[in-house]
């Protein structure tokens, strides 16, 4: 009997000692969590306490710990972000000497050059030094897409964006490459999957959805391509080259009113706004759908911006002579052959049919 209490006090000690090992194992990992410092605790800091608190944490760890590899990846996401080509650089290389992750390290500088210095040829050298070193790491993989689809190699952008996709099955990104560098390549068939997947990963991607009228449009389905607009439209509140590509594709269809009220709707921004070819084009729009007044105030507008441009004074001749106004024609279509003497014919043309009617 003593014996045997004695066996189950030592057993009770036992189990007290790994009771007190198990506790202290916890409180050490309490405590590193709490010391935790990784990029999601950099976004959690600027998100909470602003860019430059975040960036005033990593400083003081990096001075206390300057040889830490992945103190200074940080600091070079951050300069990336912060538009720092030079500087994340800088910190990029010296996360590579300390011997941080050299794969990621490399990628980071491939991003940096491609997206803040437009040095795609970088982005896609360091990209493939990238995959040398873990070729199973799949961001470099897009990134090196990314620099062949701006290089214009569209066959190796879609032999990127297909093992992209195959890492990442469930993610848009290498499929909307994929839509991009096939439809360059005309593999029709394959753009469309591709961006029929993309849009299955991301539904509401209004960007995908004018990529795909682009595509229909391209092989002039014309029809599907305003659908594909006109649903990027409505889930972006509107953009000026949804409303253009729409317009192009509204115009092919015979659809003058819509084409018209595109290139109205486009006029909401100053980069469409500021360019007199894109009143000529409203103002032929509203030729064609017979609004002759408004086609004739953008006309005449289309005159004044570009005061050289005879294509400008051919519409405004147009639109007049329909009005009725067959001296202001005459006008306008005598300055036309004026400006290009090679419109004289199609000039004299139009001149000659306003003494008939």
């Amino acid at each position: 009997m003593t014996r045997n209490i004695k066996l189950i006090l030592a057993a009770g000690a036992a189990a007290a000692v790994l009771l007190a090992a198990a506790f202290s194992f916890l409180e050490r990992a309490r405590r590193a969590e709490a010391g935790r410092f990784d990029w999601e605790t950099i976004i959690s800091a600027i998100t909470a306490r602003g860019y430059g608190a975040a960036v005033e944490e990593l400083e003081a760890r990096l001075a206390a710990h300057p040889n830490d590899a992945l103190l200074h990846y940080y600091r070079a996401r951050l300069y990336y972000e912060d538009g720092k080509a030079k500087e994340a650089l800088a910190e990029a290389d010296a996360a590579i000497s300390l011997g941080y992750a050299q794969e990621i390290s490399h990628a980071l500088k491939g991003l940096v050059h491609g997206r803040l210095s437009g040095d795609y040829a970088a982005q896609r050298a360091l990209a493939a030094k990238a995959i040398t070193y873990d070729p199973t790491y799949d961001f470099p993989y897009l990134l090196r897409a990314e620099a062949a689809y701006k290089l214009g190699d569209y066959k190796a952008c879609a032999a990127d964006a297909a093992s992209y996709q195959h890492m990442r099955p469930k993610d848009k990104e290498g499929y909307g490459y994929g839509l991009l560098c096939l439809g360059e390549l005309r593999d029709y068939a394959g753009a469309e999957s591709a961006g029929l997947r993309a849009l299955a990963a991301a539904p509401g991607d209004h960007a995908v959805l004018w990529r795909l009228g682009r595509l229909y449009a391209a092989q002039g389905r014309h029809g599907v391509a305003v659908r594909k607009f006109e649903e990027a439209i409505k889930l972006s509140g509107g953009r000026p080259h949804y409303h253009l590509d729409r317009a192009a594709s509204c115009a092919a269809e015979g659809d003058f009113a819509c084409e018209a009220w595109d290139y109205y709707s486009a006029m909401g921004w100053q980069e469409v706004a500021g360019y007199a070819t894109h009143y000529y084009l409203l103002g032929a729009a509203l030729h064609r759908s017979g609004d002759l007044e408004p086609g004739l105030a953008i006309a005449d507008y289309a005159v004044k911006m570009a005061t050289a441009a005879p294509a400008a004074y051919g519409l405004r001749g147009r639109l007049r002579a329909d009005a009725g106004d067959a001296a202001g024609a005459r006008r306008d279509f005598a300055r036309m052959a004026e400006l290009d003497p090679a419109l004289a014919g199609e000039a004299a043309g139009l001149a000659a049919a306003l003494k008939k009617n």
